[in-house]
């Protein structure tokens, strides 16, 4: 697997953010690529599994880590985060101050483009959730896994 590493030759990258790459290069990417936030023909959806607010602070913390780790900011297609589980309760208005670190962090990350916090129409429904409850930075899809599906078969790989 080639790695896009030449920011490490740098004298400037601190032997923090080199642990904490390692450490998220170890723990693995669902795909057989290391997700580079700079190439121009890549396109990412994260990979949810569990739906727990916690998978997906390890997803907002995997992609900062790229952020972090990079020169400049990425001009990329953001990554996709489509989010239709209960993972999406963490980012209602009610539990902002449970969940402030990670919102906070999504709304940061969408605001350098590097994520696209979606949430799906049907699970909102179904769990009586109204657009005005999410934070402004969130949009909405009309059906999650169809959407997911869709991107994957447009090219997207997992992230």
């Amino acid at each position: 697997m080639a790695v896009g590493l030449h920011f490490l030759s740098s004298s400037r990258f601190p032997l923090r953010r080199l642990a904490a790459l390692t450490l998220v290069l170890q723990v693995g990417f669902s795909s057989a690529e290391t997700p580079n936030l700079y190439a121009a023909d890549k396109h990412w959806i994260a990979y949810l599994q569990a739906h727990t607010p916690e998978e997906v602070s390890s997803i907002l913390g995997r992609a900062e880590s790229l952020l972090d780790s990079a020169e400049g900011y990425p001009s990329q297609s953001p990554i996709a985060l489509i989010l239709h589980g209960e993972e999406t309760r963490a980012f209602l208005k009610a539990n902002y101050s449970t969940n402030r670190a990670l919102v906070d962090q999504a709304a940061r990350l969408d605001a350098y483009n590097v994520i696209d916090v979606q949430v799906c129409e049907t699970w909102m429904r179904d769990n009586s959730v109204s657009a005005d409850q999410l934070p402004p930075f969130v949009s909405t899809v009309p059906y999650g896994p169809a959407v997911e599906q869709q991107l994957l078969e447009q090219g997207y790989d997992h992230f």
